[in-house]
């Protein structure tokens, strides 16, 4: 047996780093979740949770002047975007304060089956306090808003394009540098990514109509394959990729043949992205967008050189019609 390599020995594998959390997608479509407040806070844990499409969620909060708009909207609004935001979801509004150390029917919420999971957002520390006890109790996952120690997990700055969906979290200690983060990412992030996600999702679809075996070799040979289509095209052009560029990406599969942008789009032409697509299968220079579909064709070896070879050959004639005017 090999002895632990010592300190000074670079390690193979990266280190843990201790954040004391397990960032999941967690999947919610079959639980009954319990939010207790009506307030902002309650609000933007209730739009959270609509978007995670649970089965049920029970809302305890008494409906007087202390509920927030946004609130009141998302579970009794009659526009057609307030219905489609809770469509599918039973929703059950108790109005009133949810209380299991006084209300024997609350306690029996708890004790029962039904509820997979508990949110606080209410102003009362001392009864959040408690309920979080009597929930880790009974070994039911509970969040109270605003205090790390009684969360078992955490609600952070959240990023929804579509499909996509990406959450930056501080481990509760820092919500508005969070905030600050995801806006960065908002902005490097195309605005059809969510469209780039569905239309990879049809392709693989399209692909295994195509190739339906379920052996190892198969499955192995199908997930190369859409790597390498994957590989070249870029989040921006996936988000445009529309009905006849994936039949057309798809015809690739019979001969191994993984077709990138501009491969089903020999027809568009102009553009950088396109004259180093265009540059890489004459075997001018190794372009950026060939080895990463995101990077930048500007810096592409042909486009550079010629786009040199153009200013150059420009700034030449500038200066001899300059000279011939002077003669």
């Amino acid at each position: 047996m090999s002895s632990p390599s010592s300190s000074s020995t670079p390690s193979p594998y990266p280190a843990p780093h201790p954040t004391n959390s397990l960032l999941l997608a967690y999947q919610v479509r079959t639980r009954t979740i319990l939010l207790a407040g009506g307030g902002p806070v309650a609000a933007s844990r209730l739009y959270h949770l609509l978007c995670a499409r649970p089965k049920k969620l029970v809302l305890f909060a008494p409906d007087n002047e202390d509920i927030d708009d946004e609130f009141r909207w998302r579970v009794e609004g009659e526009s057609e975007d307030a219905k489609k935001g809770r469509e599918g979801i039973e929703i059950e509004w108790r109005k009133q304060e949810f209380d299991p150390t006084q209300n024997k029917e609350d306690l029996a919420l708890l004790d029962g089956d039904e509820i997979d999971m508990v949110l606080t957002a209410i102003p009362n520390p001392t009864l959040s306090t408690k309920i979080c006890r009597l929930c880790r109790a009974r070994r039911i996952p509970v969040n109270v808003a605003d205090v790390p120690p009684e969360c078992d997990f955490y609600f952070g700055s959240v990023l929804r394009r579509g499909s996509l969906g990406v959450m930056v979290s501080t481990q509760g200690k820092g919500p508005r540098v969070a905030a600050r983060i995801r806006r960065k990412l908002e902005r490097a992030i195309p605005e059809n990514a969510g469209e780039a996600i569905e239309n990879v999702g049809q392709l693989r679809k399209g692909l295994r109509e195509i190739e339906k075996g379920t052996g190892k070799e198969a499955i192995e040979r199908r997930m190369g394959w859409m790597i390498r289509v994957s590989d070249k095209w870029s989040l921006a052009q996936l988000g445009e990729m529309d009905e006849r560029m994936r039949n057309e990406v798809l015809a690739g599969w019979e001969k191994d043949e993984a077709r990138g942008y501009w491969d089903v789009n020999r027809g568009k032409y102009g553009g950088l992205g396109w004259l180093a697509s265009f540059a890489s299968r004459l075997g001018v220079g190794t372009c950026p967008v060939v080895k990463d579909p995101d990077g930048s064709a500007a810096k592409c070896p042909f486009v550079m050189g010629s786009t040199g070879f153009v200013l150059g050959a420009a700034t030449a004639g500038a200066v001899a019609a300059f000279w011939m005017r002077r003669q």
